[in-house]
């Protein structure tokens, strides 16, 4: 149960926080939203206030905010044939087009920094410690099976020296696979033992790369962040969960990759129940992380995405005219075609996961 339920919440603040970011941008250039959402149909709730009717649907997994003159995934397309209006979409300039595209966007990213910048205030800003002193130890990967305990002091690696963590980690990263020969200081005895790392992939440098690991942690510090610092480091936290999705889909597109990583809703369901049970925090940074990956994925150039919506905005910019609805639905279709292909894909994907 718990895992169902904080998939619906997780789900349900990331759609609210996105869609809230469309409607408030909508109604401040003056287009008038028909619908706002929380969920899609069958509609277990519903109330008109003015020319918008808030609504609750019974399926949590999603959202949406509809608008007067634009083509969406709704396929809306009763205002063929009839002049522009004022308060719809498709009469509003080239850039009140994509403000109110790219503003679900911008809500996601504002959330996710609000997050990291909350966590960092509470947890304070963590610091590794430059001593090449081992603070965790997994027992069932190559250190722990050499031996190696927590608060044992690395002093060399083969025949080099070891004067600080970084030095140490170096050494163990251009290893490989290969077996090196770790000396250590325990109870003020040194130790030399043989140790063969696993290699693991890890993105470095915007490509996929084998390191050697043999699964050690160093000792972490955790200073008191101030006001400022806190925010600094939910700019921080924010940007650098960007780039890693930026590069992960980089990855995905070049092949460098497998699509066999990509992750649907019962995925995602277990990442919200594993953290929902590891504590409030947790949770709440996985919230982040989603919202940051939501608000890039989003801004892609696919029809049915707001990347999508922005690009049409352009053209018509361009060209000085609207585009015809034909041409628009057709677009739309194609898109939601491969939206829907790609979670086909992502379910699929689930599915074997749990039975691996």
């Amino acid at each position: 149960m718990i895992y169902l339920l904080a998939t619906i919440v997780l789900l349900s603040v990331l759609v609210f926080v996105h869609e809230l970011g469309h409607f408030l941008a909508a109604k401040s250039v003056g287009i008038r939203v028909e619908t706002f959402s929380l969920g899609f149909p069958p509609t277990i709730f519903k109330k008109k206030k003015g020319d918008t009717v808030y609504a609750i649907g019974a399926i949590p997994f999603g959202g949406y905010v509809r608008m007067s003159g634009m083509i969406d995934e709704s396929m809306d397309t009763s205002f063929e044939g009839l002049p522009p209006q004022d308060y719809e979409y498709r009469a509003k300039k080239t850039w009140q087009k994509i403000f109110t595209s790219i503003a679900g966007i911008l809500m996601n990213l504002l959330l996710a920094i609000i997050i990291f910048s909350i966590m960092s205030g509470i947890q304070g800003i963590a610091s590794s410690s430059p001593d090449p002193i081992l603070d965790i130890v997994i027992e069932d990967a190559p250190a722990g099976l050499a031996g190696l305990q927590p608060g044992d002091r690395i002093i060399q690696i083969d025949d080099f020296r070891i004067y600080t963590w970084d030095e140490m980690a170096g050494h163990i990263r251009e290893a490989g696979n290969k077996e090196i020969r770790v000396t250590y200081v325990r109870d003020q005895q040194e130790y030399t033992v043989p140790v063969t790392p696993q290699l693991q992939k890890r993105i470095q440098d915007g490509k996929v790369v084998e390191i050697g690991m043999i699964g050690i942690s160093p000792i972490v510090n955790m200073e008191k962040a101030g006001f400022f610092g806190a925010i600094g480091e939910g700019f921080k936290n924010t940007s650098y969960w960007l780039n890693m999705t930026f590069v992960s889909l980089k990855l995905l597109v070049t092949g460098q990759e497998s699509f066999k990583n990509v992750g649907g809703v019962i995925f995602i369901g277990q990442l919200a129940g594993e953290s929902a049970k590891a504590g409030i925090l947790p949770f709440i940074g996985l919230v982040g992380i989603l919202s940051v990956n939501l608000a890039l994925l989003n801004i892609l150039p696919i029809p049915g995405l707001d990347g999508g919506h922005i690009i049409i905005a352009i053209a018509e910019g361009i060209m000085r005219r609207e585009m015809k609805i034909k041409t628009k639905m057709l677009i739309q279709q194609i898109g939601m075609f491969l939206l829907f292909g790609l979670l086909i894909l992502a379910i699929i994907n689930d599915v074997l996961r749990l039975f691996q």
